[in-house]
């Protein structure tokens, strides 16, 4: 498995029983990329429940977000959506502000916040964040800890959110995690997940959140500043760059707005468990709402696109 299968039911997922694939990051809405209003972002959020969406991911560090989707699930009365939020990393004053609390007793009060934000008594999904971050010398605390928020019924399943690093590599097993959230690894410009990622997950039967479609808004309304930046070699590379140009000419040829195809490519990926898109406001939310109603690309473009990445 060096490259991506193309999806047969891309609105399902298998690994979560039949629920569905798509995602709603809510990093954007609580204004850790920018100022929001929060009025407009419970709007985006509610907008999305009624239209279907039924899967949410949040944090502690992306600002207000938690207390957004809370208010938001507060005035929806329809049924009660996968929520999942992390511990680990703590509120910041934006993306880039790292404070980090990997101990029994602030990841504990960190759950107990989150559940007290979102209005809820558990959540679907726990990931402990930021695993790049995370002190290996205690690994076996914190473990310890994010399976008695399990056996007390706080979390349901158990995940790793962010990309892990090799030191990190040998405790993803299924004893200790459910599902890894990666980003910017799975990707229409990014496939360097399939060079021996998920192959380790699918072995150990983790599920993979496809995190930031986008790349990091690449593949969306940065392209332009993106291409006038240059790689910074952390986040985007060269190589990604390259990618975007040509998966630009891909866009152009079908008509179709870059973003479009790019989320709609990582919808047509079956190793893409679930894929989180990160609409910041109700016009983005409802642009991608559209994308996931158009549904998985044709093959002939899909297979177009892959192997423009992998050539």
């Amino acid at each position: 498995m060096n490259s991506p299968t193309y999806i047969d039911d891309y609105l399902t997922s298998k690994a979560f029983d039949g629920q569905s694939r798509l995602v709603y990051g809510t990093s954007g809405l609580g204004g850790v990329w920018g100022s929001v209003q929060e009025s407009e972002s419970i709007d985006a959020v509610l907008y999305a429940l009624e239209h279907g969406v039924s899967v949410f991911d949040t944090a502690p560090s992306y600002g207000n977000a938690q207390e957004i989707l809370g208010r938001a699930l507060a005035q929806w009365n329809g049924p009660r959506p996968f929520v999942s939020t992390k511990v680990g990393r703590l509120r910041g004053e934006d993306a880039f502000d790292f404070k980090l609390d990997f101990s029994s007793e602030g990841m504990t009060k960190s759950l107990e916040n989150s559940l007290t934000a979102l209005g809820l008594d558990h959540v679907d999904l726990l990931f402990l964040h930021e695993p790049q971050l995370v002190p290996l010398e205690n690994i076996d605390a914190i473990l310890d800890t994010l399976k008695r928020f399990k056996e007390e019924g706080l979390v349901k399943k158990i995940g790793v959110g962010g990309n892990p690093t090799v030191a990190f590599l040998p405790y993803i097993t299924k004893d200790n995690f459910d599902v890894v959230s990666g980003f910017l690894k799975m990707d229409a410009c990014n496939l360097s997940t399939f060079q021996g990622d998920i192959q380790l997950l699918k072995k150990e039967h983790i599920a993979y959140y496809a995190a930031s479609a986008l790349h990091f808004g690449l593949l969306g309304n940065r392209y332009e500043q993106c291409l006038k930046d240059g790689a910074d070699g952390n986040w985007i590379i060269q190589a990604d760059l390259d990618n975007a140009k040509a998966i630009k000419k891909i866009a152009d040829e079908q008509n179709m707005p870059l973003s479009s195809l790019a989320q709609r490519y990582l919808f047509s990926i079956e190793e893409a468990d679930r894929v989180v898109v990160g609409a910041r406001n109700l016009e983005q939310i409802t642009t991608t709402i559209e994308d996931w109603k158009q549904g998985k690309l044709p093959k002939v473009v899909f297979d177009q696109i892959t192997n423009t990445i992998l050539k």
